[in-house]
Formats: C-alpha cells, structure tokens, sequence
C-alpha cells in the first residue's frame, strides 16, 4: 500500500496535538513485508524537480519503498537524500516518513537537516524539540523551544500556547513540564509563560503547580479571563467546585462586560445544577450583549428544563426569527410543544429541522406522533424514509417501529419486524431484548427465554434482562426457584430499581411466601407509582385478608390508568 499520502499527519499530529489526527498503525512483525495500514489521505507538497544523480535515485528509491508499503525503505532512502541534498522540503519529507514510522532516531537526523536548512522554521523547531524530550535531552530541547519563542519575540502568547501543546503529548510528562519550566526560570515575570506553565501542569494533572503559576500569572494581569477559567477549572478537578464558583463569581462581579468570563461562569452553574443562578447569568450576559447566541440558546434550554415555556419559547423563536441556530431552536420548540400535548405544532416545528445534529431524531419524533394519533401506517412509512447511515440509528429505527407496533397491539408484526432485524444484526442486545418482550405477548415463551439468555451471554450484568427473565419465569412457569435466582442476580446489580423490587416481591409470592412479597411490594410501590406494582401489590393484599386495602391500591391505581389490561385483569379476578 503506497504509505507516503499519510506521513505528513503523524508529524501534523507532533506539531497540532490535533485530536482528529489519525495514528501511525503498529510497526509490522519483524521479517513481515507487510506495511502498515493507513486511514486518512493527505496530499504531501512534492519535492523539487531537477534531482540528478544519487540524489535521484534515493529520492525514486524512497518513492517506491512508500508506494510498496517498506517503510523502512522509504526512511533509509529519504533520510539519505536529505543529507546529500541538505533541501529542507526532502528533509521535511525524510522527518514526516520517519514520524509516521515511529523511526525516533531517523526523525531526529531528518530534523536536525531540516532545521540545519531552514533555521527560523518554527515546524522544524518543534518536530527536533519534541523529539529531543522523548531521548531525555532536555538541555537542546529548551534551547530549540526557545529559538522558538525568540522568533515570536518573546511576546507572542501563541507560540506559548503552540509549545504547550506540543509537551502535552510527550508520555513522559515530568520531562515536558521540566521543559516548560526552564522556559519560564528565564522569563518569571512574563505572565504568558506562567500562564502557558499552568496550563501545561494543568494538562499533565500536577494541579498544585498549576495554581501557584496561575496564581503569579493574575498578579500581574488581573483582568486576565482565560487565566481565571484555568484556575477554576483547576479548582474543580481538585474537587474544589464550591470554592471555584465562589471565586467566579466575585471576578465576574469585578469585570461585568467580560463575557467570555461570564459565559464560563453560567457553564459551570448549569453542571453544578444551580439552574436560576445560571440563567440569571445568562441573561445578565444578554445586557451586554443582546445577540449572543449562545446565552439566548442555553436560556431557552434552561427555561425548558424548568418548566417555563413561556420564556423558553421566546428564546428559541428570537433564534429562528435570526436565522442562528434554526434547526437546534425549532428542535427543541417541537419539544415544548409535545410537552404543551399539541402534537400537530410539535410535528410543524421537527418538520423545520432540515439539516443538522438534529435532523434524525426530529424525524424520529414526528413519526412517534404520528403514531399516537392512530396514523400507523404513516408512521411507518415516515420511519422507513429517514436515511441511517451508522447502524445505531438503523436499530433505533427498528425499536421505534417496533415500539409502534407494539403499542398498537400488533404485537406479530413487531415480533416479524425484530425478527427481520435479528437476521441483520443478530447480536444486538436491543433488538434481542425487544423481542423477547414482544414474544411474551404472543406466548412464544421458547423464544422469550431463548432471547433473554443470548442477552446474557452478551452481557452477563444485564439487569433488564435478569428481570424479565426472572419475572416470567415466575410469572408465566412454575419455575419459581429458578426464577429467584436470576431476580435475585438483577437486585444485587440494582438494589433500588422499583421494577426489580416488584418482581422480587411477586416471586416470593408465587413461592407462597407472602409476608416476605409484601415488603418487597410495599417499597415498590412508595418508590413508583405505578399501575402494574398496584396490581400486584393489591393481589398480594387480597389474598392475605387485607381486602380493604387492596380495594384503596387499586382504586388510586385506577384514577391514574383507568385502561390498563393488568390492573383491569386482578381487579375482575378478585372481586366478580
């Protein structure tokens, strides 16, 4: 496989510290041709025409080795023509094949003729000082990093913050923040290397030395917001999240119109869950700047999450009047409109998310809406239409239709449908889950049992699994005992699960062991309120003497679900 379009992102990758860029795969066995693998192309600037001679021939020589996949060819022969040629684009292209090879010490000697050809090249810099921390040569290293920053004139943050992304990827981080240091033992006073030594003992996780850098940085630049981000965020990694909010919000009180500070600061209350005091900052933030996107978005997702529609839907309506992130806002009005139970306006809104991150589940939404105002085979047909391009979407796809059908009480064509699915994707724990609780409903209790155990094969801590098992089992089958084992598996995973406890009190009820169901039941039912517990914990109830009671659970039960088949089924059971 011809290797040579991908060599410059590992050296991209030494440079960036760019997440997105892709690792050299692992080195082939020894005595293997085979090359390594790459994923990702990225066209290389060529190299100067008008080689002759030997030049040549390592040049063509190192060309073919990287079309073949021989690596160790490639930098042999690249290598040897940057020293012959001493050109700083043959030396660049030597150092990015020997990177990508994870070739160290050819990279270095590639570098070192790189930047031997073009001293003032910040890239070649970087590449040899990098390289010189990973050997543990960390006295030449300082010195490259500080041509580096000479280049910038000693004042440019950026080169700063270029060098501490480089560090931060060295393994050995000791060595890294020893670098840095040295940097800043030339320079103390310079509030742009103590902030870029904060930042990098922040990215290495030595937070102490972090603070007391970020601490001196403030001292001389007090308004500084980025370095009040640093040390809150570092704050909150020590686990000082109060102490950092406090702070927070005395510098935001200091510097009102500093909105990048501001906006940090609502951040952090809306992950601490102090909802109103993040949206009174959000809406301070709108004061001083009243077309912010961001605070108008995050103020209508706020007003969403608590319950204020009102001003959750003036939000997001300013944004799609504005055009600034339409799709988001009409998402989310779809969703306020659900919440409101007006489904035609709710389907309106989705309908307007035309592109975007959420595109899919708008599509999603409209087709369950569909559904639950009884038109079936549109909602099908709405489902079917959506593109899925990962198979994730494509089994959401299967279980909402599923889902669909289900509710419709089609339960043979959602068994149809998961089956179809299965023969697809056939060990997908979902899609097994969902069809063994669909063949419960048409007594294919052979496959209910067959698909709960695949799951458990899969995934052996499957709770949902061990509980529906176990509650069929004890349910549907007199195998209670075996039943109690697998309920009693599902408690140890989740001891305050609602639907666990119930089925662990209906299986020591149909072992006969009715003061111990009861207790079970009780709490299942004073945690959730829910009309199946009722059923059961009425049943329970009826039949050791307590009719009353068992009348007052059901009756509450059935204000709240008048229709449910359970409930319906005990209450005639018992009392006609």
């Amino acid at each position: 496989m011809n290797i040579l379009p991908f060599v410059s992102l590992a050296v991209a990758a030494l440079l960036s510290g760019c997440a997105a860029v892709a690792e050299a795969p692992p080195a082939p066995a020894p005595g293997s041709d085979q090359a390594p693998q790459a994923q990702v192309p990225l066209d290389l600037p060529p190299v100067e025409s008008g080689l002759t001679g030997e030049l040549l021939y390592h040049v063509m020589a190192a060309e073919v080795a990287g079309q073949r996949g021989r690596l160790d060819l490639a930098v042999e022969n690249y290598l040897q023509a940057a020293r012959l040629s001493g050109d700083p684009k043959v030396a660049e292209r030597a150092t990015r094949i020997a990177v990508y090879a994870r070739n160290d010490q050819a990279a270095l000697d590639a570098a070192r003729v790189w930047v031997d050809a073009e001293p003032d090249s910040v890239d070649a810099n970087q590449v040899v000082a990098a390289l010189l921390v990973r050997r543990g040569e960390l006295d030449e290293a300082t010195e490259r990093l500080e041509h580096v920053l000479q280049l910038g004139g000693n004042g440019d943050t950026n080169r700063y913050m270029l060098i501490t992304t480089l560090l931060s990827r060295e393994q050995d981080k000791a060595a890294a923040l020893e670098v840095m240091n040295r940097l800043l033992a030339r320079r103390p006073d310079n509030p742009d290397a103590l902030y870029a030594f904060a930042h990098l003992a922040y990215l290495v996780g030595d937070y102490d030395r972090s603070l007391e850098a970020v601490d001196q940085a403030l001292a001389l630049k007090p308004d500084w917001s980025v370095a009040h981000i640093l040390r809150a965020n570092t704050l909150i990694r020590q686990g000082q999240t109060e102490l950092a909010l406090t702070e927070l919000g005395k510098v935001v009180e200091r510097y009102p119109e500093d909105s990048e500070l501001r906006m940090f600061y609502a951040r952090k209350l809306m992950e601490a869950r102090r909802l109103d005091a993040a949206r009174d900052q959000f809406k301070a933030l709108l004061k001083y700047q009243p077309d912010n996107t961001a605070a108008t978005f995050a103020l209508g997702l706020l007003s969403l999450q608590l319950n204020e529609f009102n001003e959750a839907e003036g939000y997001f309506k300013t944004l799609v009047k504005r055009g600034d992130r339409a799709a988001e806002a009409s998402y989310f009005l779809g969703q306020l409109y659900e919440a409101r139970r007006k489904n035609d306006e709710a389907m309106n809104w989705y309908g307007q998310v035309r592109d975007g991150d959420y595109l899919f589940d708008a599509q999603m939404r409209i087709a369950a809406l569909l559904a639950k105002r009884g038109d079936i085979a549109e909602a099908r047909e709405r489902l079917n239409s959506i593109p899925a391009t990962t198979n994730q979407a494509r089994v959401r796809i299967y279980l909402t239709e599923g889902e669909i059908l289900r509710e419709a009480k089609q339960y043979q064509e959602a068994f149809d449908l998961y089956t179809s699915a299965l023969e697809v994707m056939p060990q997908n724990v979902d899609l097994l889950y969902a069809r063994g609780l669909t063949a419960e409903r048409i007594d294919r209790l052979d496959v209910l049992e067959a698909d709960f155990k695949a799951v458990l094969a899969i995934d052996p801590d499957n709770a949902q699994a061990l509980n529906a098992l176990g509650y069929t089992l004890a349910d549907r089958t007199t195998r209670y005992e075996e039943a109690l084992q697998y309920i009693q598996r599902a408690m140890e995973l989740r001891p305050n699960d609602a639907a666990v406890i119930d089925s662990m009190g209906w299986t020591l009820y149909r072992l006969g062991r009715h003061d111990e169901a009861l207790k079970y039941l009780r709490r299942a039912f004073e945690m959730l309120n829910d009309p199946e517990i009722a059923a059961h914990l009425g049943e329970v109830l009826w039949v050791t003497g307590d009719h009353d009671r068992a009348r007052a659970v059901w009756d509450d039960a059935l204000r709240e679900a008048p229709q449910h088949e359970i409930l319906l089924d005990v209450i005639k059971r018992f009392t006609q």
